[in-house]
């Protein structure tokens, strides 16, 4: 039971990490973009009524704040990212804690050496 509990353990934090690592990719993207268009517009010229101009104006200003709210969805969302991993990793150790030893083998190490606690086996006359 203990093996598979690490195993499950480890298989989530692998998951929340490459979730975490695709939403930052994404973020930095978000940025990337956000930079390009910045430094290609042109620069301000308050508007003499011109309608074409307006309708320019009014998709950069939507763009930005399409990227302002994409920004701040990823923040929000590696915010809450991270407190699930950590209330997992909690429970985690929790169960670890709490599973008496039985007989499926001995108690894994979770920190340690990975030899989930058994020492090395004594190697027959017959090998050496």
């Amino acid at each position: 039971m203990r093996p598979l509990l690490c195993a499950l353990a480890g298989l989530a934090l692998l998951r929340a990490a490459e979730f975490r690592q695709h939403l930052l990719e994404e973020a930095h993207l978000a940025l990337e973009v956000t930079r390009a268009i910045e430094t290609t517009a042109e620069p301000f010229v308050p508007s003499r009524g011109d309608p074409a101009w307006n309708a320019g104006c009014d998709r950069h200003m939507a763009v930005h704040h399409r990227l302002d709210v994409i920004e701040e969805t990823v923040e929000k969302t590696v915010e809450h990212l991270e407190a699930e991993v950590k209330g997992l990793l909690g429970q985690l150790e929790e169960l670890a804690r709490n599973l008496p030893p039985g007989p499926l083998g001995p108690a894994p190490d979770l920190l340690g050496d990975d030899r989930f606690g058994a020492p090395e086996p004594e190697l027959p006359s017959t090998w050496k």
